[in-house]
């Protein structure tokens, strides 16, 4: 079974992260139904400020199953002035959804953010949210958006429109068509008429991205050989994660729209902890255990806590831990985070990402450490 998951969702201010993360959390059964930000009954965005606002001011953590694995989510504030949170919390994720808008206004956000992702090699793709309110061609869009990332932008899905509303998608490697409904699974609907002849030439131009790092791939396109189902998902698994291309799916987070997919992406396409231990160069000796803070909490009840994905290991109550300036402190609960609430579990293992409490020589952005038990 593979370890446990950590996906940051960040992108610019106001464009639906909070939501996306809501719609995520409803469509696995973490949650009985999908809150709305308006009405400040959301995992994220937890805090009275935040609430008060109608904005993230802080990083919020929420975990779920999907397809029996198990993801914890990061949801980052967009707003500039919050972006450390952001930078602190991205270097143990294993990936990262990037949600945006078609809004030029909100380029140099997204700018910012891919930097930041590219600076720190972490894999990414983009979700091309409220695309219930598209009102332009997705590859206009995406020319629009292509300055903010430094390698391309991969179109992964195209919108099926019926007048003038996008309905639906068509997946480009899976080469079907679904029609989207409410807060549930879309309905895979016949592939046809002008939707079909739009998908073989978007789907062309996916294949000639990959195939720019894929000489055999090249070859197929040249002399016009099908490629194997499998090996076009291969070869969008492995340029997502050596950062070559930047995938991008359709969806509207608010109506729970294009989840199942974006979910069927990170589970199949994203790399998981070994990958990210590597980038960090943690290499745990002989059982020794290693995490990483990605955030500290002052709670009102609790004192401090420190958000930390353990990257080796194991983590329990009353684990001594070393902090970056040799300085020692014990585990003082270790804690399950569900946006602004948190429940006392057993030891967390390698992969996971929980609260510990009263850390007080540690701070974000540490690398934890113990030796042996």
């Amino acid at each position: 079974m593979k370890s446990p998951r950590c996906i940051a969702v960040v992108g610019p201010f106001q464009s639906g992260k909070t939501s996306l993360l809501e719609a995520i959390l409803a469509r696995t059964g973490a949650i009985a139904r999908q809150g709305l930000v308006d009405t400040g009954s959301t995992v994220g965005d937890g805090s009275k400020e935040s609430r008060l606002h109608k904005m993230s001011v802080e990083v919020s953590v929420a975990s779920t199953t999907f397809l029996g694995e198990n993801y914890t989510f990061i949801d980052c504030p967009g707003s500039i002035e919050f972006m450390h949170d952001m930078r602190a919390a991205l270097p143990a994720v294993d990936a990262a959804i990037v949600v945006c808008e078609a809004d030029e206004r909100k380029l140099p956000q997204l700018a910012m953010v891919m930097r930041e992702l590219e600076e720190q090699k972490i894999p990414h793709m983009l979700f091309l949210n409220k695309i219930d309110k598209a009102d332009k061609r997705v590859q206009d869009t995406l020319a629009v958006l292509q300055p903010a990332s430094r390698v391309p932008l991969l179109l992964r899905q195209i919108p099926i429109w019926r007048d003038g509303i996008v309905v639906g998608y068509v997946d480009l490697a899976l080469e079907r068509a679904f029609v989207y409904r409410e807060h549930t699974a879309s309905e895979v609907v016949p592939l046809e008429g002008d939707d079909l002849s739009r998908e073989k030439e978007a789907r062309f131009q996916m294949l000639e991205t990959l195939a720019d790092h894929d000489d055999s791939l090249m070859e197929q396109l040249l002399e016009e050989i099908e490629p194997p189902r499998d090996r076009v998902f291969d070869d969008l698994a492995k340029e997502l994660r050596e950062g070559q291309v930047t995938p991008v799916l359709l969806g509207s987070a608010l109506h729970g729209n294009g989840i199942q997919r974006l979910l069927k992406a990170l589970r199949h396409e994203i790399s998981g902890l070994d990958d990210t231990a590597k980038r960090l160069g943690v290499t745990a000796n002989g059982g020794e255990t290693v995490g990483y803070v990605m955030k500290t909490l002052h709670t009102s009840h609790g004192g401090k806590m420190s958000i930390v994905r353990v990257l080796a290991g194991q983590v329990a109550d009353g684990t001594m831990l070393m902090g970056a300036k040799g300085e020692a402190a014990r585990v003082s609960g270790v804690f399950k985070l569900h946006g602004q609430h948190t429940e006392k579990r057993g030891p967390a293992t390698a992969g996971e990402t929980v609260a510990l409490g009263k850390l007080d020589p540690v701070v974000t952005g540490d690398t934890v450490t113990a030796g042996k038990a």
